[in-house]
């Protein structure tokens, strides 16, 4: 057995056992109380801020990959053909999706494609690092200090990474191009990398770099304000920073391997969240519930909506490997 498939099944167990300690303690009738008081009209205002944040997302990936604005839809198509390939498949497989669908429908080289979309998360971990050390500060009393470790440590690196690619794009593009290459295999690969790293040097080029990083602080707090949303849909009188703790600890617990959808991660990571403001387990889990279900409706919706526009094939893509091997 591979280590893909050791993860995947790691990943499943994980998400099994977290819902059922969770929905073990869960006061049912406090629960369904919970979820027939919500409020509709906080319900439809966040579903409308996430349509949003999935356009703006779509919109800085364009900027990333120096690409026109003409270009806007299909980044879009491919940006939610990744979220709905998370949804339904195990280890993050959206995240390849998305690469091969801007691939197929801009089109743009993959070594290029896979670039800017490293690129386009790294300006979420560099964001998203800000954010995780101001939820750490408000919380720091309450709160791991090895967890701030670690998440300085993922934001220092993102931001040493991205920036030594940038200064060196060119000393890299002239040291690749010199490989001498005799199989057909090695040749692909150093065609890949030729194209990646002159996606790196358009970027470099660029000027959204700037826009890129303002897209990203706005897409985090619009992200954080309908989480915050969903606390007032509860009749919750929660500060704003509530959000953004929900949202901080959900993009952390994201990156623990789950079953698809992040089932029982997403239930566990509001539980934390959301005790810190003296919510109970019962009710944090109702709006772990509804918190999820509003964003997978609409990433589904859109999802399926892209796949048909487009005519992508997700279950043949998901297929594909991004490096094949060459005989």
């Amino acid at each position: 057995m591979n280590s893909k498939k050791l993860f995947i099944i790691f990943g499943t167990l994980l998400s099994f056992v977290l819902l059922v300690v969770v929905f073990s303690y869960l006061d049912w009738e406090a629960f369904f109380t919970a979820l027939k008081t919500v409020r509709i009209p906080q319900l439809l205002l966040a579903g409308g801020i996430i349509i949003i944040i999935i356009a703006l997302r779509s919109l800085r990936w364009t900027l990333v990959a120096s690409m026109p604005l003409t270009t806007f839809k299909p980044f879009w198509y491919a940006a939610n053909i990744g979220y709905l390939g998370n949804m339904i498949y195990p280890a993050r497989a959206g995240e390849v999706l998305r690469i091969m669908a801007v691939h197929h429908l801009v089109p743009l080289v993959l070594g290029r494609a896979i670039t800017s979309s490293v690129i386009d998360r790294m300006f979420d971990m560099i964001v998203v690092g800000v954010f995780t050390l101001l939820v750490l500060w408000i919380h720091g009393h309450r709160i791991d200090p090895n967890l701030g470790k670690g998440v300085i440590s993922v934001f220092i690196l993102a931001t040493l990474i991205l920036t030594l690619f940038i200064i060196f794009a060119n000393h890299l593009h002239a040291r690749v191009q010199r490989w001498k290459t005799q199989k057909k295999w090695q040749h692909k690969l150093q065609e890949w990398l030729v194209h990646a790293i002159e996606g790196i040097q358009v970027f470099r080029q660029a000027r959204h770099v700037l826009i890129a990083l303002l897209i990203t602080t706005a897409i985090f707090v619009m992200d954080y304000f309908w989480m915050w949303q969903i606390t007032v849909a509860f009749g919750w009188n929660l500060p704003f920073e509530a959000g953004l703790t929900v949202g901080v600890f959900l993009l952390l617990s994201i990156s623990i391997p789950s079953a698809p959808g992040y089932i029982g991660i997403y239930q566990v990571a509001c539980v934390f969240a959301l005790g810190l403001y003296g919510i109970d387990q019962t009710l944090a889990v109702a709006y772990s519930i509804v918190l999820q279900l509003l964003s997978f409706a609409i990433m589904g919706i859109q999802g399926i909506l892209a796949t048909v526009l487009c005519g992508f094939n997700l279950s043949r893509e998901r297929q594909q490997d991004l490096f094949p091997v060459q005989k």
